[in-house]
């Protein structure tokens, strides 16, 4: 038993470095893209830091307010970057499979859709956390943001934590994508909710109360409010604790949900003999 246990972790991680080895070869072959994303982060944090770097913006009615400065700037811009990748990565590589004819072919090897999804997930993380360490020194270097190299693995970890549910709405998105080969719109809508409803740009006291409350629960707002509290408050509350559980339990219910969606979805495609149209 314990012999089979151990063939089937070598099988796995076998074929999970195959898929990433492949994806990472992919990535790193687009070499100009490195030169133009730098050259554009620097555009982008040079328009924050000079908009609403140098003063609060928007404060709440308890002076709150905390969005304006650049350090919050940079950390929301992390939180969106690691959003934007949970949410995307696996419907786009669905997608592509789609168009590319290949997703019925890959589905039909013994790879299962955990190994293809966790593969596409990994090289995703360290893509983003390496661009979220290229935001770190362009803004320490060229706008003496007020963050240290030492803050950084535990801001990673916080935030990498914090983009755990959006995985799970990721996986929706892709179901969504096999079934009806579109995905978009909702990836756009959450994004877009969810930054809305951050507290990076103001603070979400300006809300409706409505509003606010399910402003305090979205991931990227929680996400947002542990980061200051632990990093730039160094203040250490039960209200951490809780919203680290919120996040947890958030996880906890979208993972599994999703990737029942992505089950159901592909039986429903094969069923249909629709995996490859698009």
């Amino acid at each position: 038993m314990k012999s089979r246990i151990n063939n089937h972790m070598k099988v796995f991680i076998k074929k999970f470095l195959a898929f990433f080895i492949k994806d990472l070869k992919i990535a790193v072959s687009y070499k100009f893209n490195i030169i133009f994303q730098s050259l554009f982060y620097i555009f982008i944090f040079s328009l924050l830091f000079f908009t609403y770097g140098q003063q609060p913006v928007l404060e709440s009615s308890n002076g709150a307010g905390g969005t304006g400065n650049f350090t919050t700037l940079f950390m929301g811009f992390a939180l969106i970057d690691y959003m934007f990748s949970s949410i995307s990565v696996f419907s786009r590589e669905v997608r592509l499979a789609q168009t590319q004819g290949t997703f019925e072919t890959l589905l039909l090897t013994r790879t299962s859709i955990l190994t293809i999804i966790l593969a596409s997930y990994a090289l995703t993380f360290i893509r983003a956390t390496i661009r979220v360490i290229l935001y770190f020194v362009i803004c320490k270097l060229l706008f003496g943001m007020n963050l240290d190299l030492v803050d950084m693995p535990i801001f990673i970890g916080i935030i990498f934590y914090c983009s755990l549910p959006f995985i799970g709405i990721g996986l929706f998105s892709a179901a969504f994508v096999i079934i009806f080969k579109v995905g978009n719109v909702i990836n756009l809508l959450i994004s877009l909710g969810s930054i809305l409803f951050s507290g990076i740009f103001f603070s979400t006291d300006l809300l409706p109360s409505t509003l606010s409350i399910i402003g305090d629960n979205v991931p990227l707002n929680i996400g947002l409010d542990l980061t200051k509290t632990i990093i730039l408050d160094g203040y250490n509350s039960i209200n951490i604790y809780e919203k680290l559980s919120l996040i947890g339990v958030q996880t906890i219910l979208l993972l599994p949900t999703g990737a029942l969606f992505v089950y159901y979805a592909l039986k429903i495609a094969k069923k249909n003999g629709s995996l490859n149209y698009y």
